[in-house]
């Protein structure tokens, strides 16, 4: 065999392995991404399952802007004996106390509760608006995951404590044939909801700012609402109420919204 003819030979030869080289690559790499898909999809039904089956993902909620440290040091110069701990129970009941009046169409909840009237008010709103637009909205499976300080201000005579709190629920509107109008029974949803705790701080600035008539005024005999600040005597026990000071004022919950706007349904 001349040497052309072997060359020739080894020429072919070393093709052929080469190919067959390529083809493995192919086949190995085809296989990792057939792998790697199978385990994707088993993670995404996996994160589906747990979503349908538990009605909250749970493991990743809305973050939240905590100052809980700046704050209540501020908080406690002002009021040597207010402690957050009995309070966080306080707000999120409310928050669930809110979400549910308004699934209910009941606000008798909400007025065993230290709120503003206005808050009362603008619940009963909500379900008359529901009500025209002829859907049921629904608040299940809640969870709040956390509850911190975000804020701490003086407005009008008060001061203003505000709470930042990571929700989660299942949020949808059903019309009166039971279709699902908006959002979902599966998918869970993750929020913020911000509230407002307010308590008078200088009572003579509160009684001509109108702050009074927003955080709502009690007979301090009877506890009895006044239906403004400009009321002298109450109506149900004819106590003078002229001289009212601060002392008489306790915490009571003024707002209550979604912290991004984007995603705000109904309030």
């Amino acid at each position: 065999m001349d040497a052309g003819a072997i060359i020739g030979l080894v020429t072919a030869a070393l093709f052929f392995l080469g190919v067959v080289a390529i083809i493995v690559i192919i086949l190995v790499i085809r296989a990792k991404v057939i792998k790697y898909q199978k385990e994707w999809n088993l993670d995404a039904r996996g994160i589906m399952s747990d979503i349908n089956s538990t009605g909250q993902v749970g493991k990743n909620p809305a973050s939240l802007n905590g100052m809980d440290r700046i704050y209540i040091p501020k908080i406690q110069n002002d009021f040597p004996d207010f402690q957050l701990a009995p309070v966080i129970p306080q707000v999120e009941t409310f928050i669930k106390a809110f979400l549910d009046s308004v699934e209910d169409q009941d606000t008798s909840a909400l007025e065993r509760l230290a709120i503003a009237p206005s808050l009362i008010d603008r619940a009963n709103e909500i379900i008359k608006d529901v009500n025209s637009q002829n859907i049921r909205v629904y608040y299940d499976n809640i969870v709040i995951h956390k509850t911190v300080i975000s804020e701490y201000s003086r407005e009008r005579g008060m001061v203003i404590i505000r709470f930042q709190s990571a929700v989660g629920y299942l949020h949808y509107a059903q019309d009166s044939k039971g279709k699902i109008v908006s959002g979902s029974k599966e998918i869970a949803e993750e929020t913020v909801y911000v509230t407002s705790y307010a308590r008078i701080l200088d009572s003579e600035i509160a009684r001509q700012s109108g702050s009074i008539d927003v955080i709502g005024l009690n007979c301090p005999n009877c506890g009895a609402p006044l239906r403004s600040s400009d009321v002298t005597v109450c109506q149900f026990c004819g106590t003078g109420v002229n001289n009212l000071t601060e002392d008489v004022f306790g915490w009571t919950f003024t707002d209550i919204k979604e912290k991004n706007r984007m995603t705000k349904k109904l309030f």
